[in-house]
């Protein structure tokens, strides 16, 4: 018997957009694509009343409207890069390459809009470093969508970073301001055994935009991860962040910083997943949250049997800025290990120190410069962990604009323009 599917889906989009993208394709994509879209049109959106949804009801979305739309992605790569064999390239331009490790990390089947930007993705990246290979410059696409109400953007990048290789990559995405508009996108990263990543997720999308992304990342032994999820943008936010750590040694820094204003909502979901022994990861999360935006964190830290030795620690911490904005940070620890080395979280959400708003104030800073001082150095700590000094210099300019400061602007040029080296 065939379930009902209460929730359908995109109103507008339909299976002729799926038949639109796959022409010309190869055929084994083409299949992948239909399969997806079947999985889209056989599953039910989320209830509610799952934990990982409750606090963000995806059914109650004002989705009709929308269209599919073509985003652009820009890709640079530097030239030494280039000549020490790093592909990084459109993913339309690298199926062959992508073939037999696409969706194998993050998988349609996981929930309707994965499916659907399974089925319809026809924009992002894939980045392929060879073994041994360090790439000194940090590597940067930047996605940006139309400025038309209702598009419908899909993004998927697939990562691979062979053994003992290093790079840093910025994944930055923006589009106007005031128009209604959907995303999906599909981050999958794959680091062989002691290869080192730096992955940064700058998230600048208009103020009418739906966000739905999923960055996934398996780790080999020994091999450095490190994500920062930079959230300014959008209406709102639903992000899952997973880092699997299968092999022994491997370690994972996640980093998250987010500004909300007006009804602006995020909702976070993050995994530390130990299954190798002598696993470490660390994650600190910072939000600041004004006027009647919110914000919802929901971590999981797991330590497996077989991850005995390892090191895990989660902390969230949110000021809120005005009576009405809200935060509900829910670490999870699930130790399954007898032999844990260190295993740790903490949450927090208040408002500013009134005490520190008064010192400030009393040495005649305008109240409102004595907050955006105070916001700065709230999330200063997390910023300085930021290994490029370009990227933490944007990052902090885009705080400060979100806390009423005034900075300079950079133009898309700018943005694709760093040529500091990487670690600086």
């Amino acid at each position: 018997m065939t379930q009902e599917v209460l929730a359908p889906g995109i109103p507008g989009i339909t299976e002729q957009d799926v038949e639109a993208i796959a022409a010309n394709e190869p055929a084994w994509l083409q299949e992948q694509r239909r399969a997806a879209w079947r999985s889209y049109e056989s599953m039910d959106l989320p209830d509610i009343y799952d934990e990982e949804w409750r606090r963000t009801d995806v059914r109650a979305l004002p989705l009709d409207g929308l269209q599919r739309s073509a985003a652009t992605t820009e890709i640079t790569l530097p030239e030494e890069a280039r000549n020490a064999g790093v592909v990084f390239a459109p993913l339309r331009d690298a199926l062959d390459r992508a073939r037999g490790r696409l969706y194998d990390t993050v998988k349609p089947e996981e929930w309707k809009y994965l499916a659907l930007n399974a089925a319809l993705w026809n924009t992002g990246a894939f980045l392929y470093v060879p073994k041994g290979v360090e790439v000194t410059l940090p590597l940067q696409m930047l996605t940006t969508g139309p400025d038309v109400a209702g598009a419908a953007l899909f993004t998927r990048t697939l990562v691979i970073a062979e053994a003992h290789s290093r790079v840093a990559l910025i994944d930055e995405s923006a589009s106007p301001d005031g128009q209604k508009g959907f995303v999906s996108s599909a981050v999958e990263i794959v680091l062989g055994d002691g290869a080192q990543l730096e992955y940064y997720d700058v998230n600048q999308w208009g103020d009418g935009v739906y966000n739905f992304k999923t960055m996934r990342a398996t780790l080999g032994r020994d091999a450095r991860f490190t994500a920062l999820a930079a959230g300014m943008g959008s209406k709102l936010t639903k992000m899952r962040i997973d880092t699997e750590m299968p092999q022994a040694g491997a370690q994972a820094q996640l980093l998250g910083v987010t500004f909300g204003n007006g009804d602006q909502h995020f909702d976070y979901n993050t995994l530390q997943n130990h299954v190798g022994n002598h696993t470490i990861s660390d994650l600190q999360f910072k939000s600041a949250l004004t006027d009647a935006s919110s914000l919802v964190w929901y971590g999981i830290t797991r330590i497996n049997p077989t991850a005995g030795g390892s090191e895990a620690n989660q902390t969230s911490r949110n000021m809120l800025l005005s009576d009405h904005a809200k935060a509900a940070p829910i670490p999870i620890l699930e130790i399954q290990a007898y032999d844990v080395a260190k295993c740790s979280h903490g949450a927090t959400a208040g408002p500013v120190d009134e005490n520190e708003l008064f010192y400030l104030q009393s040495r005649a800073i305008p109240r409102k410069i004595a907050e955006q001082m105070l916001v700065e150095g709230f999330f200063a700590d997390v910023i300085m962990r930021i290994p490029s000094e370009r990227l933490r210099s944007r990052v902090t300019d885009a705080v400060i604009a979100k806390a009423g400061g005034e900075t300079a602007t950079l133009s898309t040029e700018e943005l694709l323009a760093d040529d500091a080296p990487a670690g600086q």
